[in-house]
């Protein structure tokens, strides 16, 4: 028999109330219903009813006044508010006092018992799950790396030596799996991590403006440099200045990176006075930097010089007994950032994301554990939210190999390309050889919408 406590159906249309009645007793629901909102105020207090109908428009007081009055005393009802308006304004309203959804009528019956369904599944779940996640998880985990496989306290032993020298690091990973993170808790764990942290996105570092974003200029060095600017390694001061995949950094400033590495100094471009720099450096790259050594698009030298401390990021599939605690502490920041409430877990929710393989990692998982509590409404995470949060997440079906036309070869090459470097126009565009305004054109040709 589906659902403990009965459904309460506050409705003035005689018809209609009675025509809901019959069709949820029908469904196996215990049923209890009201012409009037004081009426059905009345037994909502009488009664509790996990499940409360709700009719915009009733004779003696507005079911958006009601609304509020029943959510804030009990957060965990689930109102599905009726009305005949069709308006946005009204369902925006709905739904920021509380709703839990919104039906318009006239209603259709398989749309009405999809939604009382899920809405008892959330309140059942909530009385059979104990919560699991504390609100300070949030605040005492910031700016710490979850985990305690033994990969990962590899990792923390090496953080842990690093704390005494400003060697050079460089942090290998897929992508998503939390490079910054730890180049961030290295800088951190220092003796200067009072000190700034300054991130250089090598895909971005692009025309001109190259070596001046590193390294600063002088008033009058170029066109448009009409004052002088700091580049990063000078903001660095004596902190951290953080590499982000530094596969990407032209062969010209991996030169000029390099013989900064030998002797710490180096010139604004147009000047003449030489600069000092003690800021450690820390790179980070998802690409096989040996492997581009041998394309001729890596440095070795360069290579040596970063790699005086490598630390090798395991990917989540590999450290599955983290999961618990990542998706606990994920849905605590959530929480915080989104006001969600989730502070239990399906349990075949938990098996769905341990079943899953994370292509794209940690940052993956969070992505999804954002979606699936936004759409769970309530405490609980539900495994049905979890599996199309992670359904949308999964790649589209390889293209089939059939390709009939050089076209259709030339959009999948493209297509491939994009999702290879993250939809970074100005690293796709190195990656296939073509400059970024022809990469633009067959974009636009092909219908390759930039990701958001």
């Amino acid at each position: 028999m589906p659902g403990v406590k009965p459904i309460l159906i506050v409705e003035d249309d005689d018809s209609l109330r009675e025509s809901l009645e019959m069709f949820l007793k029908e469904q196996g629901y215990e049923v209890v219903t009201a012409g009037s909102g004081e009426g059905g105020l009345d037994l909502w207090r009488r009664s509790r009813p996990a499940v409360i109908i709700l009719d915009i428009k009733l004779p003696d007081i507005s079911g958006l006044e009601l609304l509020p009055r029943i959510v804030s005393q009990d957060p965990e009802a689930k109102v599905i508010v009726i009305t005949a308006f069709h308006d946005m304004e009204t369902t925006i309203e709905a739904m920021r006092l509380g709703a839990y959804d919104y039906l318009q009528k006239p209603l259709k019956a398989p749309d009405l018992a999809r939604v009382v369904a899920k809405a008892l599944h959330i309140a059942d779940a909530t009385l059979a799950h104990q919560p699991v996640i504390a609100p300070s998880l949030v605040h005492d985990a910031r700016r710490r790396i979850i985990g305690d496989t033994g990969e990962m306290n590899a990792i923390f032993k090496t953080i842990g030596l690093l704390t005494r020298n400003r060697a050079t690091v460089l942090i290998t990973g897929e992508t998503g799996s939390g490079k910054e993170l730890i180049a961030r808790v290295i800088h951190d764990s220092s003796q200067h991590g009072q000190q700034p942290f300054v991130t250089v996105d090598c895909t971005t570092l692009v025309g001109n403006l190259m070596e001046s974003e590193l390294f600063g200029h002088e008033r009058g060095a170029f066109t448009g440099a009409v004052e002088n600017k700091r580049g990063r390694l000078e903001l660095a001061g004596q902190g951290t200045i953080f590499f982000d995949e530094i596969g990407e950094l032209p062969l010209l400033l991996q030169a000029k990176l390099l013989r900064f590495l030998e002797n710490r100094e180096f010139t604004r471009v147009g000047g003449t006075q030489v600069q000092r720099s003690q800021a450690r450096i820390i790179a980070a790259t998802n690409r096989n930097l040996q492997e581009l050594v041998q394309q001729g698009r890596f440095r070795q030298d360069l290579l040596f010089r970063l790699k005086v401390v490598t630390i090798q990021v395991p990917p989540l599939r590999d450290r599955a007994g983290d999961l618990p605690k990542l998706v606990q502490y994920f849905l605590a920041r959530i929480n915080e950032e989104l006001g969600t409430g989730v502070n239990r877990v399906e349990r075949q929710a938990m098996d769905r994301l341990a079943a899953y393989a994370w292509p794209g990692n940690v940052r993956e998982l969070k992505n999804v554990l954002t979606k699936a509590a936004m759409d769970s409404r309530g405490p609980v995470l539900l495994a049905e939210a979890v599996s199309e949060a992670l359904a949308l997440s999964e790649p589209a079906p390889a293209p089939s190999r059939k390709l009939s036309t050089l076209e259709e070869v030339e959009h999948q090459h493209i297509l491939f390309a994009l999702n290879e470097n993250d939809w970074n126009i100005s690293a796709t565009a190195r990656a296939l050889g073509i400059s970024r305004p022809t990469l633009r054109k067959r974009m636009g040709h092909f219908s390759l919408l930039r990701k958001v």
